[in-house]
């Protein structure tokens, strides 16, 4: 099982952020302050103290429904430092597979490793630590009794880190700013609670939406799970979009020459880990550093590229996956935001062509003409 924390040196330079100094800014300026991967925002969390508490107490390691898709569902179980992805039944025999997606995921994670801090790229891809079939008795016997009774089925089951959502004083802010209503005013507390108190709207991620400019929100649809975060809202918010756009950039580029996978309908969301505290005396009980970060995350309708294929046929692979499903969402359009997509295309090529120089394939492709075929084609396709 994974440690609580995560101990990776770089976050010694990022800006720590008391929960105490933002409760007295704007909520455009906290998110503004948090929604960017280099704060570290210390709260008062009774989540750590439950899960400190549950450690020593198997009792009270209760498994939650955190997320549903279109293989399964995601659970958390309290006290312990991962996520569990359950594969519904039938999906087995589908190409969107669990099992598929773990050799998936392990190759992006792996080229992450590999590569990931030669090109820069401060992406993450959330960790795997196992995967479980149903005649593992040992397993179900412990952890069936503990699901929801519609779950309570055996089958594939992935155990991976567990993305933490964002804190309270982010979810707050959000209702706070995205919520709609008749005029400018505050809004009334109690509908801002209501939302809070919603289990779902507990675990919020954010996606970084740079390809799609606005959308909206309703009061009867509003909601924290998967939040959307739009290119105009994020310029509005004063986001650092350059910096995400460049992040992606380095992301596909790892995925495609790195690992070898198309990169269809992954996902890019802002979430965070828990990480420890600078130097120096202890926190009180229950306080807990929370590290934003910018992850890659679902590869369940990815494909393996082989990259012994010739030019025209990997290119192919590659620029279908990136036009189709939800990846136009993310990537921005060379058309509509021609300098923001600028910045990704640099990060992509200049990360391609390292990874290309390094696994010696730089003389069997060019990241630039790929690119421009790319483009070509998303004109044509959209």
């Amino acid at each position: 099982m994974a440690a609580q924390y995560d101990q990776d040196e770089s976050y010694a330079s990022h800006q720590y952020i008391m929960a105490t100094e933002l409760n007295l800014m704007p909520h455009e300026v906290i998110l503004r302050r948090t929604l960017t991967p280099n704060s570290i925002i210390s709260i008062k969390s009774s989540f750590a103290r439950r899960f400190h508490h549950a450690v020593a107490h198997p009792e009270l390691q209760v498994v939650v429904e955190i997320g549903k898709g279109l293989q399964g569902s995601v659970f958390e179980q309290l006290g312990h430092a991962l996520a569990m992805k359950k594969e519904r039944r039938g999906n087995e025999r589908l190409r969107t597979s669990l099992k598929k997606e773990y050799s998936l995921h392990s190759a992006v994670l792996e080229a992450f490793g590999l590569y990931g801090e030669m090109v820069e790229s401060t992406v993450r891809v959330p960790r795997l630590f196992s995967i479980v079939n149903r005649t593992n008795d040992d397993f179900w016997g412990e952890y069936l009794p503990k699901l929801p009774e519609d779950c309570r089925t055996r089958g594939t089951l992935v155990q991976m880190e567990r993305i933490l959502p964002l804190p309270k004083i982010v979810r707050e802010s959000l209702i706070n700013y995205f919520y709609p209503r008749e005029d400018a005013s505050a809004l009334d507390p109690s509908v801002v609670q209501h939302i809070l108190d919603s289990t779902p709207n507990k675990h919020c991620l954010a996606r970084t939406y740079l390809g799609r400019d606005d959308g909206v929100f309703t009061r009867e649809k509003f909601s924290l799970r998967n939040f959307p975060l739009y290119l105009k809202s994020m310029e509005r918010l004063g986001l650092d979009t350059p910096n995400i756009a460049a992040s992606m950039g380095k992301a596909y580029a790892l995925m495609h020459w790195g690992a070898g996978v198309n990169g269809d309908h992954v996902e890019f969301v802002l979430g965070t880990s828990a990480v420890r505290g600078p130097k120096g005396p202890p926190g009180t009980p229950g306080t807990q550093h929370r590290a934003v970060g910018l992850y890659l995350i679902d590869f369940g309708q990815c494909e393996s590229v082989d990259l012994s294929e010739e030019p025209e046929e990997v290119y192919q692979a590659l620029k279908v996956a990136m036009v189709t499903g939800d990846s136009q969402l993310f990537i921005p359009h060379y058309r509509k935001s021609p300098e923001l997509y600028s910045v990704f295309k640099e990060a992509y090529i200049d990360a391609g062509r390292l990874i290309l120089v390094e696994k010696g394939l730089d003389s069997n492709f060019n990241v630039d003409e790929f690119m421009i075929e790319y483009e070509d084609y998303t004109e044509d396709f959209l």
